[in-house]
């Protein structure tokens, strides 16, 4: 929900009900659960007053809303008109804001963009566009499927101006608003209520929010107890879907920033609107995005059962990576169409640089979270190692002297890293992606090969592989692997990060062929694919490339 509603909350937990926790965001939810629970009583239906629900241009109706102007907020009654009627909708102006702060011509533009196109889709207008990506709107009262846009001076309070907002009030009955807690009023419909003072109705953000509260309905509608950065991020995609997302500020200069905690920063809004614009471009073809909002489970374990239904080979995991490492690169390249988005030009997510030494000790990550840690590379051969409270997965994006990234290996693990990084290779950024809910620390050491440190393994490996690209049905690649004196083990990975296969070796230098078949026989599909040889602290990758 935007600025209206949750500023509201926090004002009313703060002056009016001390007695009650101090997370604003779970009375938010609390509010949404109330009025859930009394959507099976036998009295819900309501009888409407009138013949018939169907409102035509001219009527007129008092609604109840809140005076944002003074702090708590209070209720008053007012008076509107219905100045619009479309398929889908009723748009109603307060008529104290009628011809001052709103005119036919805001009335027949929000119409437009409410029934008939957005910015983004000529041919579909936000209800529909919401509906299908979200679900349908709720009709729990009024038995009239149509949806009422309510404008009205919501003012402002010291100089915080409100864009609009939902009420769960409006989904019980008026007798059932005041038994909730805080008590309330209800204008006993589905409705979304929208500023035209001291904002402009008709800016395109503005209009893009319209968007935004209608899936907060949508999402109250399908499952009201929903955790509040799922229900935000959706709410959010929204709004890009509409073609006027909110600005990409914030987040890209702290991305550290746990995906799953909600302080109502402005950041917080922009790393919900990533996750799930890239959710929606990325994994998205099967509907997912509405099962999710559908699902009675909430924020991870919701995410976790749908990507098992609809991707069961991407893990949210190995999700959380692909996201973090999108965020950084934002580009189609040699890696393939997993990194980029078609929606949004991201701003640089910044990045540390870790062209020091000795060692860097106890770093922290955040939950759901990642850190960008650039290396320029001397001309001498250099090594990179990570040492982590809980597996982590690091990324290494390898970039040439005009600054594009040309190749990527990624590994997993609590003690992973490269003995020598790529030869030729201008700058490498390292994404450490913390993809479990607790948070961790890590060590990491750039330095020349050679200097002791005890991050630093002692182990001297090396990895060939011919032919490169290998062709599948021809003879089986052959992989020269050497270990010292170690045992090793050789993991074979796709650009997503996922486990093709494991081959354990014994130690000394080692020739094995492999059928570029995966763990289950089956052949491999055509792609960039990297190998990676561990022995003990040490490592050491390869890419190849597979053709079908």
């Amino acid at each position: 929900m935007k600025t209206a509603y949750l500023f509201i909350i926090i004002i009313s937990i703060t002056s009016l009900f001390a007695a009650m926790p101090p997370q604003w965001n779970d009375f938010q939810r609390d509010l949404g659960i109330q009025a859930a629970s009394f959507r099976d009583l036998p009295n819900q239906k309501v009888t409407p007053q009138k013949d018939t629900r169907n409102y035509n241009i001219g009527d007129t109706e008092v609604f109840w809303r809140w005076n944002l102007s003074v702090m708590p907020p209070t209720w008053n009654q007012t008076t509107a008109t219905c100045r619009a009627v479309g398929e889908h909708c009723y748009v109603f102006v307060a008529n104290s804001d009628w011809g001052s702060h709103m005119t036919q011509a805001n009335v027949d533009e929000v119409l437009a963009r409410l029934e008939d196109s957005t910015p983004n889709d000529p041919t579909r207008g936000a209800i529909e566009m919401d509906v299908d990506l979200f679900g349908p709107v709720p009709n729990v009262l009024d038995n009239d499927p149509k949806l009422i846009v309510f404008y009205s001076a919501l003012g402002s309070f010291q100089g915080t101006s409100f864009d609009g907002y939902f009420s769960p009030y409006n989904q019980v009955t008026e007798a059932q608003a005041q038994q909730m807690n805080p008590s309330g009023h209800s204008n006993e419909c589905e409705m979304i209520y929208m500023t035209c003072y001291p904002l402009d109705p008709v800016a395109p953000v503005r209009l893009s929010v319209l968007s935004h509260e209608l899936q907060h309905l949508i999402h109250w509608g399908m499952d009201a107890n929903e955790e509040t950065w799922l229900n935000e991020g959706c709410a959010e995609l929204a709004m890009v879907a509409y073609g006027v997302p909110d600005p990409i500020t914030g987040f890209p200069t702290n991305p550290d920033n746990n995906l799953t905690a909600w302080n109502q920063s402005f950041a917080d809004y922009v790393k919900v609107m990533l996750f799930f614009t890239y959710l929606q471009e990325h994994f998205d073809d099967t509907g997912m995005i509405s099962s999710l909002v559908a699902s009675p489970e909430n924020g991870m374990a919701s995410l976790e059962t749908k990507m098992a239904l609809y991707y069961p080979l991407v893990t949210v995991p190995e999700l959380i990576r692909l996201w973090t490492v999108a965020n950084y690169l934002d580009e189609v390249n040699v890696l393939g169409e997993m990194y980029n988005y078609e929606q949004l030009n991201l701003p640089t997510f910044s990045s540390v640089s870790v062209n020091q030494y000795p060692s860097q000790t106890n770093q922290t990550l955040q939950a759901f979270a990642a850190d960008y840690l650039r290396y320029t590379v001397p001309a001498t051969n250099s090594s990179f190692f990570v040492e982590a409270s809980a597996p982590v997965y690091v990324s290494a994006l390898v970039y040439n002297a005009q600054d594009v990234c040309v190749s990527m290996a990624v590994l997993y693990g609590t003690e992973v890293g490269w003995d020598a990084l790529p030869a030729g290779a201008a700058k490498i950024v390292f994404v450490l992606t913390n993809s479990h809910s607790t948070g961790v620390t890590y060590s990491y050491l750039t330095a020349p090969v050679g200097i002791t440190d005890p991050l630093l393994p002692p182990a001297q490996l090396s990895l060939e592989t011919y032919p490169n690209p290998y062709q599948t049905g021809a003879a089986a690649l052959t992989i020269k692997a050497g270990s010292g004196n170690q045992p090793s083990e050789l993991s074979i990975y796709n650009l997503r990060g996922q486990l093709i296969r494991s081959l354990k070796l014994s130690g000394g230098a080692q020739s094995l062929e492999w059928d570029g078949k995966d763990t289950e026989g089956c052949e491999t599909a055509a792609g960039v694919y990297t190998l990676v040889l561990r022995s003990g602290k040490s490592s050491l990758s390869k890419r190849i490339t597979i053709l079908n």
